[in-house]
């Protein structure tokens, strides 16, 4: 979910600007009572903070296959050694030192569950036993990711080129077939939401676009595919929307829930990625947007355990109870300064290492950089 987007060679600035507004819709959605706002009965999908983790999922598929087609020309054991490498650098340092925080402090109940949280199993956790995630629940996303870092590449790297698409393909479907399964066997069901299997059509749609821009038969339709992705997408989109509204095809809701928002992602992604124009340009490459981007792995680890120290340092000095408005800003403000000091004093110090790996594997003709 939090590829840093270094490789700076292929480096897409706006890219990190979509990881803002992502992070920043995952924010608004913990911290302000959204569903104030935007009625569920008028829009299913309103919840931000499930479509800033599908915008989530579409650029870690996207990034990720696309540096894994790349190193397909190099000895896929080096490729694999050093993906796995770098990915640990990047994920694991400032995860496992919440961990260790939150364990010190014995909180509850991330205490009770370390086990699954340092396995990173924190979704099959929420499948079985939903009273477990309290400020933790936004765990389960990053297992998926972990989940699907550890299979992907093989995919990637090991099934013949020829085949490739199909296996992509078949993963988006697979994604909602399995959603569809869950419906049918147990009903609505956190088993069709939490899966890293369920979140495959959002990751492998990523992954679809990645495959396009680098295959040299494919690349001349790339404009087409993104039109196609979003006019699917978007209508998809407005059936959930209507199907919700007169109470009808909930099945069908659910089935595609991820799906619309995840083709209108792709289209997204896939025009960030080249870049756009005009004053979209300008506003997607604003130095404050660009910076929170960078940061967003540690704001996203960090935000959901914000709300609950704000209000006991708030009970300390005597502020008393604070509405839902001043719980934002404290909340924002301090997961902001805590995911920036991470970066600079945690994070960046760790990235110059995988600097020098990409480095080291440039000047190893049979090795690859991955980020």
């Amino acid at each position: 979910m939090f590829m840093d987007g270094s490789s700076r060679s292929n480096f897409k600035p706006q890219l990190d600007a979509l990881r803002a507004l992502a992070v920043s819709a995952v924010l608004v959605h913990h911290f302000l009572p959204i569903e104030n706002v935007i009625s569920q009965q008028v829009f299913h999908l309103g919840v931000m903070g499930l479509l800033g983790v599908l915008l989530f999922f579409v650029l870690s598929g996207y990034l990720i296959t696309g540096l894994l087609l790349r190193a397909r020309q190099q000895d896929w054991r080096t490729a694999l050694t050093n993906f796995y490498l770098r990915r640990t650098l990047r994920i694991f340092p400032i995860y496992y030192l919440t961990l260790l925080v939150l364990v010190s402090l014995q909180s509850l109940p991330v205490s009770q569950f370390i086990y699954w949280h340092a396995a990173y199993l924190s979704n099959a956790l929420f499948v079985f036993n939903p009273s477990a995630a309290a400020d933790s629940a936004h765990f389960w996303t990053l297992s998926v990711e972990e989940q699907f870092y550890l299979a992907w590449p093989f995919l990637m790297l090991l099934v013949p080129y020829r085949n490739l698409l199909r296996t992509i393909l078949w993963a988006i479907v697979t994604g909602i077939c399995w959603k569809a399964l869950i419906l049918q066997t147990v009903g609505d069901h956190l088993a069709g939401a939490l899966p890293t299997i369920s979140c495959l059509d959002s990751l492998a749609m990523g992954a679809a676009l990645a495959f396009i821009e680098q295959d040299d038969r494919l690349s001349r339709h790339r404009k087409g595919f993104l039109a196609t992705a979003l006019i699917v997408g978007g209508v998809l989109v407005l059936l959930q929307a209507f199907l919700t509204a007169t109470d009808q095809g909930r099945g069908l809701v659910l089935v595609t829930a991820y799906t619309g928002p995840s083709l209108v992602f792709v289209w997204l992604v896939g025009s960030a990625a080249q870049g756009f124009k005009g004053m979209t340009a300008v506003w997607l490459e604003w130095r404050v947007l660009l910076y929170v981007g960078k940061i967003s792995y540690g704001i996203y680890l960090y935000h959901n355990f914000m709300p609950r120290l704000v209000r006991y340092l708030a009970s300390v000095v005597g502020l008393g109870e604070l509405s839902t408005l001043q719980t934002f800003v404290f909340a924002t403000t301090a997961t902001l300064l805590t995911a920036a000091a991470s970066w600079h004093f945690i994070e960046k110090p760790i990235s110059r290492v995988k600097e020098r790996l990409s480095v080291a594997a440039i000047r190893r003709p049979e090795a690859i950089s991955i980020t």
